[in-house]
């Protein structure tokens, strides 16, 4: 047995609405700081990725407040959020892939993340891999999971199978750039 497989594996995902809010009141109550109950339902419903984020706003919002001595009220989270989103490239998720890919090929999630090994379901299932490992920052590992339960050999088995696909069918590769322009919009 490798020494990696004696760590503790876990699956991280993002913290709900709930956990987010209590993160933001722990850190002004450790601070000391007073922000009305808005301003932090408005951080937290905006910034869902992950505990740095929403930190990084909260930081953003105090320091705006005491370099410019205004108060926190709703609309100065409202700016600051607003910068922050715009200044940080949204992130196209695996999720979307799916659902991308799916609509494009008239098919359901579910039958993508199935079992099925029908050629045009696995077809989609590797271009939804494909466009996983090029445009996320997600492990082979997670997309696999995340794209009905495969290791991450068979992501790259994927990768591989589009690839070589785009090089000698003209078809397909009119599927990829069709993708593509979608999942970019």
């Amino acid at each position: 047995m490798s020494r990696f497989k004696w760590g503790l594996s876990a699956d991280l995902q993002p913290p709900d609405f709930d956990t987010r809010i209590s993160i933001l009141r722990q850190k002004i109550y450790k601070d000391g700081i007073e922000m009305p109950n808005e301003v932090l339902e408005y951080i937290a419903t905006n910034i869902t990725n992950n505990i740095r984020e929403l930190e990084g706003a909260l930081i953003a919002l105090l320091a705006q407040s005491t370099l410019n001595r205004k108060e926190i009220t709703l609309d100065l989270a409202k700016q600051i959020i607003d910068w922050l989103v715009k200044s940080t490239k949204r992130e196209i998720s695996i999720d979307y892939i799916q659902k991308i890919v799916c609509d494009y090929f008239n098919m359901p999630v579910e039958v993508l993340k199935s079992k099925t090994r029908k050629r045009e379901i696995v077809q989609a299932r590797q271009i939804t891999m494909f466009f996983a490992k090029n445009l996320t920052k997600s492990s082979l590992a997670t997309i696999g999971h995340n794209v009905g339960g495969k290791d991450h050999a068979t992501v790259l088995h994927a990768c591989k199978t589009v690839n070589n696909l785009i090089d000698t069918d003209k078809r397909f590769k009119s599927y990829i750039e069709e993708i593509d322009k979608k999942l970019k919009v």
